[in-house]
């Protein structure tokens, strides 16, 4: 019970950094689409996934949890390059926390800057607060197959026009086959998008990972009836690479551009990066 109660207060933690009022630049706001997609790192680096893209309503995660009483937490920046404007996150502060051994929760709260030719805005960015159940664990099966659920609450930030609060419950599953790995997922955001992505991801001996991955979600809700086909849908590529420093401590970075073009909301450049820490609660406990 201490333990968990250790590792709430770090989840607690993150989400309260991240109840800070935001603040706007001329009281321009900036534009509600599109909406940050996160991407999972390997688990042996990370138990948050890592805001990749700004894309409206995608998720990616493998069917990987974190054990009881581990925990994880992760810090880091993006940068996008979108259609006349930027966008830099900076810190993205993530926090995970093995509930029991198949269930896990975690915390996004990212804090984004927009600057334009004659405008910007900062401030609070989306919070995504998450849970993961794995139905199969792919460390527990002779094919070594994972499938997990991982319902999550969407809290967008206080300029949001449609509702602060939503809601998706993506289904994520995984293969492994030394010294690699494949997971994908796939589901709804109430926001009004349905999504798909994949991953393949490759470790060396030494617990350097190379991933890439794969992502799309079409927008089912549209601002206008006269948006088109191709304005709906939006797809992104990346390729990330994580590694072990010292102790508990990694890094990661990854960079990606979106295949969707930047008229129709994709990014020209993205990058993130950042370090993640790993560390049991149950033995930080005298």
């Amino acid at each position: 019970m201490r333990a968990l109660s250790l590792v709430a207060a770090t989840l607690m933690t993150v989400v309260t950094l991240g109840m800070t009022p935001p603040a706007y630049a001329q009281g321009n706001g900036r534009p509600k689409a599109p909406r940050p997609e996160t991407t999972a790192t390997s688990p042996a680096l990370s138990a948050t996934p890592v805001s990749t893209y700004p894309q409206f309503g995608a998720w990616l995660d493998d069917a990987s949890a974190l054990g009881q009483g581990d925990a994880a937490v992760n810090i880091g920046a993006g940068y996008w390059r979108l259609a006349g404007m930027s966008q830099t996150n900076v810190p993205m502060l993530g926090g995970g926390i093995g509930v029991t051994d198949r269930f896990q929760v975690s915390a996004s709260v990212p804090f984004y800057r927009v600057t334009a030719p004659t405008w910007s805005a900062h401030g609070l960015d989306d919070m995504y607060l998450s849970g993961k159940y794995v139905l199969l664990d792919p460390t527990l099966t002779v094919s070594e197959v994972g499938l997990a659920i991982s319902p999550l609450v969407e809290v967008l930030g206080t300029d949001a026009g449609d509702g602060r609060v939503h809601f998706a419950l993506p289904v994520s599953i995984e293969l492994r086959r030394a010294p690699f790995r494949v997971y994908g997922s796939g589901g709804y955001f109430t926001r009004g998008a349905v999504f798909g992505g994949a991953a393949l991801e490759w470790t060396s001996t030494n617990g350097v990972s190379l991933t890439g991955t794969v992502m799309q979600s079409y927008s089912v809700k549209t601002p206008t009836v006269t948006a088109t086909d191709l304005e709906r849908r939006h797809a992104d590529v990346s390729l990330a690479v994580a590694a072990p420093v010292v102790g508990s401590m990694s890094v990661y970075g990854s960079a990606g551009r979106s295949l969707t073009s930047v008229e129709s909301g994709g990014a020209s450049l993205a990058l993130a990066g950042g370090v993640s820490f790993r560390f049991s609660a149950a033995s930080s406990i005298p």
